[in-house]
């Protein structure tokens, strides 16, 4: 038996070519995939897969559909995209983030008697990628190399508020050599403790900030948002013409009443503009109560697309609330899944194409949509889809949705496209 594995030391968003050739035909593979986070080392995650050898005594990853595992459709990288959780000493995988160090992944080979061993590295970010902290303009970090593209991206992250999270999208981008631009607005010293009535003006001073900085100077600037973040993108884009290309993974075609006002009855905008909270669609808790009830009542996954997607449709002032990005001067990629559960994000991206068809809006527009999609992180392979897929929370589960395969293939897809739309 001898093991083929292309890269051997990879960025973690990264696809490898596992094959393992010199057995007989017809022979069984066990392949076992084993890791942990650097920074949570009690935490271990393992998958497997068994195969069959070809007539040629072989199997190819990329060609073959395991026999049984913990994936069932044919993928070169179903071994880490089903990675499950299954030892656990209580460690919080969410906590001390890091990309500093690289994860490793160890792939062992079982064919009869014999057994190996190969050890994978998976880089949150290469060596020559710098840090830098801004604290006096605004909160934030700059991920960037001496050999950038001179184009700068910011990232803009969603409802936790967390900065540390963006470092899995800003390690493998600045990697690329985008100066990516993590930008903190609540949540944290110095900043509104809660996501309501963010003042847009903030905002203003980032733009000035990298046309001043030397490292990051541009005409153009470029911004990511997810869910959350991709609303704050897209509404960004609306008011701020210095904005020029724009993609947002699962984001909304309107402006929401403040998160923690959905718990604390406080009827304000998620965001502000010029000293007055911006119109809003106001979230009906007792959907949301009404639609748990009957998921615990079915023993199924709860989410929270059917409280957004009824809350809109009884709205009285959709279109005041609804952000207006047919007055943005940016290329747009939109990315979608149907089967989303955290907002109707899908709905919302057929109404901002339609928007834009019927507005003759100049610049360019396109929607990524996957049928077997959820509301998953933009980036592939960092934290397994077992984490997000099904979630307890109290006596129920909680579900971001989608399938495996589904997210798996979709976060590739769309996150390879989404380097090519800035690249361009």
């Amino acid at each position: 038996m001898k093991i083929h594995i292309h890269p051997m030391i990879a960025l973690i968003d990264e696809e490898i070519d596992i094959k393992i050739t010199e057995l007989i035909p017809g022979g069984k593979v066990k392949i076992t995939a084993s890791m942990h986070f650097p920074w949570a080392a009690s935490e271990t995650y393992e998958s497997f897969a068994w195969f069959t050898a070809d007539v040629d005594g072989q199997v190819d990853l990329s060609k073959q559909k395991p026999n049984t595992g913990t994936y069932d459709y044919i993928d070169n990288m179903g071994l880490i995209a089903s990675l499950k959780k299954v030892s656990s000493k209580g460690e919080n995988i969410a906590d001390n983030l890091s990309i500093d160090n690289s994860m490793f992944i160890d792939i062992v080979c079982e064919y009869g008697e014999e057994k190996k061993c190969v050890r994978l590295e998976r880089m949150f970010k290469l060596p020559e990628v710098k840090r830098q902290q801004i604290n006096k303009e605004f909160k934030g970090e700059l991920f960037y190399t001496e050999k950038s593209l001179k184009k700068t991206i910011i990232l803009l992250g969603g409802s936790d508020g967390s900065r540390n999270g963006l470092s899995f999208l800003a390690g493998p981008l600045a990697s690329r050599g985008f100066n990516v631009l993590v930008v903190g607005y609540f949540n944290e010293e110095g900043l509104p403790e809660k996501l309501e009535e963010i003042p847009l003006e903030y905002f203003e001073n980032v733009f000035s900030w990298i046309k001043e900085n030397p490292l990051t100077y541009a005409n153009d600037i470029y911004i990511h948002g997810t869910s959350k973040g991709g609303e704050l993108a897209l509404l960004l884009a609306s008011k701020y013409p210095a904005i020029s290309k724009v993609a947002v993974s699962a984001p909304h075609a309107y402006c929401f009443q403040a998160l923690n006002g959905l718990m604390s009855g406080r009827n304000v905008s998620s965001w502000s503009y010029k000293g007055k909270s911006l119109p809003f669609i106001p979230v009906d808790n007792n959907i949301f109560y009404h639609h748990q009830r009957d998921c615990l009542e079915r023993n199924i996954p709860f989410g929270f697309t059917s409280t957004y997607k009824k809350s809109v449709e009884k709205a009285k002032n959709k279109e005041e609330a609804r952000i207006k990005i047919e007055n943005a001067h940016a290329d747009l990629l939109l990315i979608a899944g149907h089967k989303d559960n955290v907002w109707n994000t899908y709905d919302a991206c057929l109404e901002i194409m339609d928007i834009l068809r019927k507005e003759n809006y100049k610049y360019t527009y396109t929607l990524l949509d996957y049928k077997n999609l959820g509301h998953s992180l933009p980036v592939p392979y960092v934290i397994p889809l077992s984490e997000t897929l099904n979630v307890q929370m109290g006596t129920g589960s909680f579900t971001c949705g989608g399938t495996l395969k589904g997210n798996s293939n979709g976060q590739l897809d769309s996150w390879k496209k989404t380097l090519e739309f800035f690249i361009s």
